[in-house]
């Protein structure tokens, strides 16, 4: 008999927990995503890094990258990222989130000395990017929320590399803001915007640290890359939760992303 109350808590407890996080998830907009780490692995002069991976959780899912070794210790990257969503609701509307965002970024890398295979790499850098959340439904106007964003940031890491595997360790701290948000009927629809948070003209910035693993491995040339990090909000969090609604769950605060990796270089 007890153990029968226990399950038909935990149900319960189960079903609050599920209708909670579909709530969160139809009824705030979102704004920014960030995207996978780009750690490029640059070891000399001509060295040429390109990526492109899918995010599954924590990040944008579409993200392509490059990066080149101008000189010895010099590298120049770039990178960009494009993320959807589609949700349809009870009520047959449906929401349509788009973010696309690009980065153009330089900095130093160098071996470490006395130590074999093991590589410093730091690189700073500036993105842009738009968001357009909107939904649609029959018959009726469509509300739509638009904004722009830009970030700086810098990303310290230290790696150890071989020919057929590579391991790097990053943190990423980038500071971002959004501005120039239009709300167009965005309380129209009360469950998409159940607080009017955003309205014309807002400015919203935080700062994030972004700490991730990247491990790429196969052939010489061609390998897969798995990446596994998290996001800690810091300096202004309560604004990063404000414009990415489902990180208050935690579990978007993780991020794991996959791709493939081809290189090339004078060797």
């Amino acid at each position: 008999m007890i153990a029968y109350r226990v399950i038909r808590f935990m149900k319960a407890i189960v079903s609050i927990v599920s209708l909670g996080m579909l709530l969160v998830f139809t009824s705030c907009v979102t704004l920014y995503k960030p995207n996978a780490i780009h750690s490029p692995l640059l070891k000399e002069k001509g060295d040429f890094s390109t990526s492109a991976v899918l995010g599954a959780s924590g990040c944008g899912i579409y993200n392509l990258q490059a990066a080149y070794a101008v000189s010895e210790h010099v590298g120049i990257l770039t990178d960009g990222m494009f993320h959807n969503r589609r949700i349809t609701s009870s009520d047959s509307s449906v929401e349509k989130l788009h973010i696309l965002s690009g980065e153009i970024w330089a900095g130093y890398f160098t071996r470490i000395d006395n130590v074999n295979n093991a590589l410093f790499q730091c690189y700073g850098g500036v993105g842009t990017g738009f968001t357009k959340d909107r939904i649609t439904k029959t018959h009726q106007s469509s509300p739509e929320i638009n904004s722009k964003y830009f970030n700086l940031f810098v990303q310290p890491g230290i790696a150890y590399t071989y020919k057929y595997f590579e391991a790097a360790f990053d943190v990423r701290a980038n500071y971002v803001q959004i501005y120039d948000i239009h709300a167009y009927l965005y309380d129209k629809f009360e469950w998409w915007n159940t607080d009017f948070r955003f309205y014309n003209d807002t400015t919203v910035n935080f700062l994030i640290l972004e700490p991730s693993i990247t491990l790429k491995a196969g052939g010489e040339k061609l390998k897969g890359v798995f990446q596994f990090g998290v996001t800690i909000p810091t300096i202004h969090s309560d604004s990063y939760f404000y414009v990415t609604p489902e990180a208050m769950f935690g579990t978007p605060l993780i991020k794991f992303s996959f791709g493939i990796n081809y290189t090339l270089g004078k060797k």
